[in-house]
Protein backbone atom coordinates (compact mmCIF):
# COMPACT_ATOMS: atom_id res chain seq x y z
CA UNK A 1 0.00 0.00 0.00
CA UNK A 2 1.12 3.55 -0.76
CA UNK A 3 -0.20 6.67 0.88
CA UNK A 4 -0.15 10.03 -0.84
CA UNK A 5 -0.39 13.20 1.23
CA UNK A 6 -1.21 16.71 0.21
CA UNK A 7 -0.84 19.91 2.17
CA UNK A 8 -3.63 22.50 1.97
CA UNK A 9 -2.73 26.16 2.37
CA UNK A 10 -5.05 28.87 3.68
CA UNK A 11 -3.64 32.36 4.25
CA UNK A 12 -5.11 34.64 6.92
CA UNK A 13 -4.80 38.26 5.82
CA UNK A 14 -5.20 41.75 7.21
CA UNK A 15 -6.94 44.28 4.97
CA UNK A 16 -3.69 46.11 4.26
CA UNK A 17 -2.23 42.89 2.81
CA UNK A 18 -4.87 42.71 0.05
CA UNK A 19 -4.19 43.88 -3.47
CA UNK A 20 -6.57 46.49 -4.89
CA UNK A 21 -8.19 43.73 -6.96
CA UNK A 22 -8.70 41.51 -3.90
CA UNK A 23 -10.15 44.40 -1.89
CA UNK A 24 -12.58 45.21 -4.71
CA UNK A 25 -13.66 41.56 -4.92
CA UNK A 26 -14.56 41.54 -1.22
CA UNK A 27 -16.32 44.91 -1.42
CA UNK A 28 -18.37 43.66 -4.38
CA UNK A 29 -19.17 40.41 -2.53
CA UNK A 30 -20.34 42.37 0.52
CA UNK A 31 -22.60 44.56 -1.64
CA UNK A 32 -24.04 41.49 -3.38
CA UNK A 33 -24.67 39.83 0.00
CA UNK A 34 -27.00 42.67 0.98
CA UNK A 35 -29.27 41.77 -1.96
CA UNK A 36 -29.80 38.15 -0.86
CA UNK A 37 -33.28 36.63 -0.84
CA UNK A 38 -33.02 34.23 2.08
CA UNK A 39 -36.37 34.10 3.94
CA UNK A 40 -35.83 30.45 4.92
CA UNK A 41 -32.25 30.28 6.20
CA UNK A 42 -31.80 33.98 7.03
CA UNK A 43 -28.20 33.48 5.89
CA UNK A 44 -27.04 35.96 3.27
CA UNK A 45 -24.21 35.15 0.90
CA UNK A 46 -22.60 37.36 -1.71
CA UNK A 47 -20.03 36.35 -4.29
CA UNK A 48 -18.03 38.42 -6.72
CA UNK A 49 -15.56 37.52 -9.40
CA UNK A 50 -13.26 39.06 -11.94
CA UNK A 51 -13.19 37.30 -15.29
CA UNK A 52 -9.99 36.76 -17.22
CA UNK A 53 -11.38 39.34 -19.67
CA UNK A 54 -11.33 42.00 -16.92
CA UNK A 55 -15.07 42.16 -16.21
CA UNK A 56 -16.62 42.17 -12.73
CA UNK A 57 -19.64 40.04 -11.82
CA UNK A 58 -21.48 39.45 -8.58
CA UNK A 59 -24.34 37.36 -7.28
CA UNK A 60 -26.24 36.59 -4.10
CA UNK A 61 -28.06 33.55 -2.80
CA UNK A 62 -31.71 33.36 -3.88
CA UNK A 63 -33.80 30.92 -1.86
CA UNK A 64 -36.94 29.35 -3.26
CA UNK A 65 -39.85 27.87 -1.34
CA UNK A 66 -38.92 24.33 -2.37
CA UNK A 67 -35.23 24.73 -1.32
CA UNK A 68 -34.01 22.61 -4.26
CA UNK A 69 -34.41 25.48 -6.72
CA UNK A 70 -32.27 27.78 -4.56
CA UNK A 71 -29.45 29.57 -6.35
CA UNK A 72 -26.14 29.87 -4.54
CA UNK A 73 -24.29 33.19 -4.72
CA UNK A 74 -21.23 31.69 -6.40
CA UNK A 75 -23.33 30.09 -9.14
CA UNK A 76 -25.28 33.33 -9.57
CA UNK A 77 -22.05 35.29 -10.18
CA UNK A 78 -20.58 32.64 -12.48
CA UNK A 79 -23.81 32.31 -14.47
CA UNK A 80 -23.86 36.12 -14.85
CA UNK A 81 -20.33 35.95 -16.27
CA UNK A 82 -21.26 33.19 -18.72
CA UNK A 83 -24.46 35.02 -19.69
CA UNK A 84 -22.45 38.14 -20.53
CA UNK A 85 -19.27 36.64 -22.02
CA UNK A 86 -20.08 33.07 -22.94
CA UNK A 87 -17.74 30.41 -21.56
CA UNK A 88 -15.04 32.34 -19.69
CA UNK A 89 -12.30 31.86 -17.12
CA UNK A 90 -12.50 33.14 -13.56
CA UNK A 91 -9.43 35.17 -12.58
CA UNK A 92 -10.36 35.56 -8.88
CA UNK A 93 -13.48 34.93 -6.79
CA UNK A 94 -14.50 36.21 -3.36
CA UNK A 95 -17.31 35.37 -0.95
CA UNK A 96 -18.91 37.20 1.98
CA UNK A 97 -21.36 35.22 4.11
CA UNK A 98 -23.12 35.87 7.41
CA UNK A 99 -26.53 35.79 9.08
CA UNK A 100 -29.11 38.24 7.72
CA UNK A 101 -28.78 41.88 8.79
CA UNK A 102 -25.24 41.29 10.07
CA UNK A 103 -23.02 44.34 9.65
CA UNK A 104 -19.23 44.28 9.53
CA UNK A 105 -17.87 45.15 12.96
CA UNK A 106 -15.70 48.26 12.89
CA UNK A 107 -13.16 47.35 15.56
CA UNK A 108 -11.77 43.87 15.78
CA UNK A 109 -8.85 42.14 17.33
CA UNK A 110 -6.07 41.51 14.85
CA UNK A 111 -6.79 38.10 13.26
CA UNK A 112 -3.09 37.30 13.56
CA UNK A 113 -3.61 36.98 17.32
CA UNK A 114 -6.12 34.12 16.94
CA UNK A 115 -5.43 30.46 16.27
CA UNK A 116 -7.13 28.99 13.19
CA UNK A 117 -7.44 25.62 11.51
CA UNK A 118 -8.10 24.98 7.82
CA UNK A 119 -11.55 23.65 8.78
CA UNK A 120 -12.49 27.06 10.24
CA UNK A 121 -13.05 28.37 6.71
CA UNK A 122 -15.71 27.46 4.19
CA UNK A 123 -14.86 28.90 0.81
CA UNK A 124 -17.92 27.35 -0.86
CA UNK A 125 -20.05 24.22 -0.74
CA UNK A 126 -18.90 21.20 -2.75
CA UNK A 127 -21.39 21.87 -5.54
CA UNK A 128 -20.23 25.46 -5.91
CA UNK A 129 -16.58 24.40 -5.81
CA UNK A 130 -17.37 22.16 -8.80
CA UNK A 131 -19.03 25.06 -10.65
CA UNK A 132 -16.09 27.35 -9.82
CA UNK A 133 -13.65 24.69 -11.02
CA UNK A 134 -15.56 24.28 -14.28
CA UNK A 135 -14.70 27.90 -15.10
CA UNK A 136 -11.09 27.88 -13.90
CA UNK A 137 -10.12 26.22 -17.19
CA UNK A 138 -7.77 23.73 -15.52
CA UNK A 139 -5.91 26.44 -13.55
CA UNK A 140 -5.53 25.23 -9.95
CA UNK A 141 -3.97 28.56 -8.90
CA UNK A 142 -7.17 30.66 -9.24
CA UNK A 143 -7.45 32.53 -5.91
CA UNK A 144 -10.50 32.28 -3.67
CA UNK A 145 -11.12 34.80 -0.90
CA UNK A 146 -13.61 34.66 1.94
CA UNK A 147 -14.65 37.34 4.40
CA UNK A 148 -16.11 35.76 7.54
CA UNK A 149 -18.67 37.33 9.83
CA UNK A 150 -15.82 37.99 12.27
CA UNK A 151 -14.13 40.06 9.56
CA UNK A 152 -11.39 37.53 9.07
CA UNK A 153 -10.10 37.42 5.51
CA UNK A 154 -8.77 34.12 4.22
CA UNK A 155 -7.27 33.23 0.87
CA UNK A 156 -6.67 29.89 -0.78
CA UNK A 157 -6.73 28.53 -4.31
CA UNK A 158 -9.33 26.42 -6.08
CA UNK A 159 -6.69 23.66 -6.12
CA UNK A 160 -6.46 23.68 -2.33
CA UNK A 161 -10.19 24.18 -1.72
CA UNK A 162 -11.17 21.44 -4.18
CA UNK A 163 -8.23 19.02 -4.26
CA UNK A 164 -9.74 15.98 -6.01
CA UNK A 165 -11.40 17.60 -8.99
CA UNK A 166 -13.33 16.23 -11.93
CA UNK A 167 -14.21 18.70 -14.62
CA UNK A 168 -14.28 19.40 -18.32
CA UNK A 169 -10.50 18.96 -18.59
CA UNK A 170 -10.92 15.40 -17.23
CA UNK A 171 -12.98 14.73 -20.35
CA UNK A 172 -10.47 16.44 -22.64
CA UNK A 173 -12.77 19.43 -23.15
CA UNK A 174 -11.66 23.08 -23.17
CA UNK A 175 -14.67 24.84 -21.63
CA UNK A 176 -13.97 28.08 -23.50
CA UNK A 177 -13.77 26.25 -26.83
CA UNK A 178 -16.17 23.37 -26.17
CA UNK A 179 -19.25 25.31 -27.20
CA UNK A 180 -17.66 26.90 -30.25
CA UNK A 181 -17.29 24.99 -33.50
Amino acid sequence: MRTIHRQIKVEILCEDELSDEEMQILINAQHARLKAQAPLSHYWVGAALLSENGNWYSGCNVERGDYTSTTHAERNAIDSMIGAEGPAKIKILGISAAPAHWVLPKDLVNPMLRAFAVDDFCFACAGCLQVIWDNCCGDISVPLLVLTQDRVIARTTIGDAYPMRFGFESLGIDVKEGRKS
